[in-house]
């Protein structure tokens, strides 16, 4: 009986330690960014919401390092609909302070380009006037690049990361602009130092969501671009990291902390309790995608913003 006991054990516990070593982790994700250099480019302050969940893992408990830039970070009108505030210089200050918050959550720095929240149509012409605007208002488009080449030079990161820029994930012209020229930034540098690049590419399209999505959305919950047949690799929020909290959890701190932006979650009138499935982020790597691809936005602009 001894001997067969002893035998079951042989068999059971290696199986157990390799189940252990693999909740080490959330999944590739999290895996091959662990002890890396990771960067996230931005537009805004909170646009660093569905990105939080990865990056707490990887940045917080996994060795690796992290370092966050908001470019439009300047004269913010996103103060406007949730505070019903019109001072803009006010906004981006308070965003700002936001921002650093939820940077030192995530064990992050951070940086601000100090380019202007540009208000153009959340479409193709809306995207190319945001570039043309901002390239007016910088001194040219190699300006713009030639900022976030400095960045890039400076924290010479493994993996980069930034909204899917044939829609941006919402449309918004600043989230697609950013990332494109982010993506030429990298082409310029030596192909040995390219950092990997991986896009965050779900649909969140305010007022315009398709009716099966709609209410997915409106409960905070996570789902992919629709139609969009290209391979993606989910990063599942539902992970329980060391200290008992889920990557998740830290997705919910990031929207409590931009409470300009969120009032009713940072007030905690709201609590965002998606159903796990929902709580997957898609990513697709730049190697699988046209990041120039038109036409993705066209049949989901919101009409209140044709008149910006």
């Amino acid at each position: 009986m001894k001997r067969i006991l002893v035998l079951a054990l042989s068999l059971i516990l290696p199986s157990l330690t390799c189940a252990q070593e693999a909740a080490k982790f959330s999944g590739p994700l999290a895996e091959m960014m662990a002890g890396k250099r990771v960067l996230l480019v931005s537009a805004h302050p909170d646009d660093e919401g569905l990105f939080t969940p990865l990056l707490a893992e990887v940045c917080r408990f996994n060795g690796a390092t992290c370092h966050m830039v908001v470019a439009a970070d300047a004269k913010s009108p996103g103060c406007i609909i949730p505070l019903k505030m019109h001072d803009l210089e006010k906004c981006s200050s308070m965003r700002r302070q936001e921002v650093a918050a939820s940077a030192a959550n995530l064990n992050a720095s951070h940086e601000f380009y100090g380019w202007r929240d540009v208000l153009s149509p959340w479409n193709d012409a809306g995207l190319d006037r945001n570039i043309h605007e901002w390239a007016q208002d910088m001194g040219g488009r190699n300006k713009l690049v030639k900022r976030i080449s400095e960045t890039l030079e400076k924290f010479k990161p493994d993996y980069l990361l930034g909204f899917d820029p044939r829609h941006g994930t919402s449309c918004h012209p600043n989230h697609r602009a950013i990332v494109l020229l982010a993506i030429e930034a990298v082409k310029q540098l030596p192909t040995e130092e390219r950092p990997d690049v991986w896009l965050e590419s779900d649909f969140a399209v305010p007022t315009t969501a398709p009716p099966g999505l709609a209410p997915i959305i409106d409960g905070f919950g996570i789902v992919r671009w629709p139609n969009d047949n290209v391979a993606t690799t989910w990063y599942d929020s539902n992970f329980k990291l060391p200290n008992g909290r889920t990557t998740w959890d830290y997705l919910v701190d990031v929207l409590r902390l931009n409470s300009t932006q969120f009032p009713d979650v940072a007030t905690g009138k709201v609590t965002p309790s998606p159903t796990p499935e929902h709580r997957r982020v898609p990513f697709v790597k730049l190697a699988d995608i046209n990041p120039t691809q038109r036409g993705m936005c066209e049949s989901f602009t919101p009409e209140f913003t044709r008149s910006f």
